[in-house]
């Protein structure tokens, strides 16, 4: 009696263990992950941006290039070698220098240049009476896949001391979207953010796992996710694990290993989003960044308690990109963590 419940149970097994296979070989088939863009455009993108020769970064900001926002009071400038920044040249000279390279953050979303928080933190180094310079390479939508291309065909060619990462969790999704139009070489960039899967099913080491590695585990939790908020307007998972972060955490790896081999110290800044509610939706990300980049090695500033926690509300723009008042925090924090550096 007793093998024959086994026998059974056995069966059984093997049963749902081959339908789950064939759901997961179908899925991988027939479905894509994908997400529905917005309508809306960032704005000027062909005064701005023009498609870059190098497949890996996309497109990229065109040199010599500008434009102005009245309506906000900002200016926007980019340079010869295709950043929002001033002119450096490619020899340092006496000077020391710290790059940043990253995303809207660096670029400097809504602010005028001399508000970001690169160009704050050379202020502050050179009121202190260092000889620092503090390039911004920062392209918006950038990902640490483009950043790395970035820092590989053009930051090195700088002759940085150290090159800080600018990192914001959003740095693990996808890239943006880009839709050429008919006529001529014009494009939209059409805002990007990734198919965020969200934690419906308990979060843990298991389901991380699944998370990687199965479509139909992904699937399940998007889609009772997608139904828990239609019957209720208020609901917000926990966590959410983003599609790009196994690419993510791989060239930021990929980032050390290169400035290792040419003697040129890694630095990094995460820049949280603003938290909303109760729940911090990026939580177990933001955490894996830090423990990832301590197992490599690398020194970092993490700015979620001074942006989250310990500033007023009045820091922000919108939920990613922090005011000129939230950018001085930075530079400060920046410029006390980077002195034991130089």
């Amino acid at each position: 009696m007793i093998k024959k419940i086994f026998t059974r149970l056995f069966v059984i097994s093997l049963a749902v263990l081959f339908t789950l296979l064939v759901l997961e070989v179908a899925l991988r088939v027939v479905y894509e992950f994908r997400f529905q863009p917005k309508k809306k455009r960032f704005p000027a993108v062909t005064r701005l941006y023009r498609l870059s020769e190098n497949g890996n970064l996309l497109y990229e900001l065109r040199p010599n290039s500008g434009l102005e926002i009245k309506k906000r009071g900002v200016k926007v400038a980019i340079n010869g070698y295709g950043f929002r920044d001033k002119d450096y040249s490619l020899e340092k000279g006496e000077k020391k220098r710290i790059i940043f390279v990253g995303d809207s953050l660096t670029y400097g979303w809504d602010l005028n240049l001399k508000d970001t928080y690169h160009k704050q933190l050379e202020a502050l180094f050179l009121s202190q009476g260092y000889a620092v310079d503090v390039p911004g390479m920062g392209v918006v939508g950038y990902n640490l896949v483009q950043e790395y291309h970035l820092i590989k065909e053009k930051a090195l060619r700088f002759d940085p001391g150290i090159i800080m990462l600018q990192i914001c969790p959003n740095d693990f999704e996808r890239t943006l979207s880009i839709k050429k139009q008919a006529k001529g070489k014009k494009f939209l960039l059409i805002p990007y953010h990734d198919v965020a899967v969200p934690y419906v099913l308990q979060k843990g080491a298991v389901s991380d796992f699944l998370m990687r590695v199965s479509y139909l585990y992904k699937f399940i939790n998007l889609k009772v996710g997608i139904l828990i908020k239609k019957l209720d307007k208020d609901y917000r998972a926990k966590d959410y694990f983003l599609l790009g972060e196994e690419e993510g955490f791989r060239h930021l790896k990929k980032i050390k290993t290169l400035l290792d081999s040419k003697d040129i110290k890694l630095g990094a800044v995460i820049f949280p989003q603003r938290k909303t509610g109760e729940n911090y939706r990026y939580a177990s990300l933001h955490k894996k960044i830090g423990v990832f980049l301590d197992g490599m090695g690398v020194p970092y500033i993490d700015l979620y308690e001074k942006y989250n926690v310990e500033a007023p509300p009045d820091i922000w723009v919108d939920n990613i990109h922090p005011n000129a008042k939230g950018n001085r925090i930075a530079a400060q924090v920046l410029f006390d963590f980077l002195l034991p550096l130089l």
